[in-house]
């Protein structure tokens, strides 16, 4: 029961991270600035609208036992990591690479990123 709880916060931390992630940018999504320019209403608008879609399935998958729809070898490597820094990948991941380590330079790195952007989906050929 011990590891139920512990999964259950974990993943808890992390989609809380990631909504409140979402509401400190909710006026600026980075796939949105291909579609309108940054500071305009169009483009608050419709950053405001995915960033809200966004946070309501964070919250969602929050309320969820990860047990119900993460694989047992993701719950797993889940167990190595600290509350606080699920919670640090869901709200800054921009600060992390694929590995989970710190990065050491974040020099030009967009803070209203995260891993469900487009970029983060494409090829690095796709990406350039």
């Amino acid at each position: 029961m011990r590891r139920f709880f512990e999964d259950y916060a974990k993943h808890t931390a992390l989609n809380f991270g990631q909504a409140l992630q979402g509401v400190r940018y909710v006026f600026s999504h980075p796939e949105v600035d291909a579609r309108a320019a940054r500071g305009t209403l169009r483009h608050v608008s419709q950053s405001v609208r995915l960033r809200l879609r966004r946070i309501a399935n964070d919250l969602f998958f929050a309320a969820l036992p990860p047990q119900w729809h993460h694989s047992k070898e993701e719950l797993l490597a889940m167990r190595a990591v600290s509350i606080g820094r699920w919670f640090q990948y869901g709200y800054c991941a921009w600060r992390f690479d694929q590995n989970g380590n710190a990065k050491t330079d974040l020099t030009g790195v967009d803070r209203r990123w995260d891993p469900r952007c487009d970029d983060a989906h494409r090829s690095p050929a796709q990406a350039e």
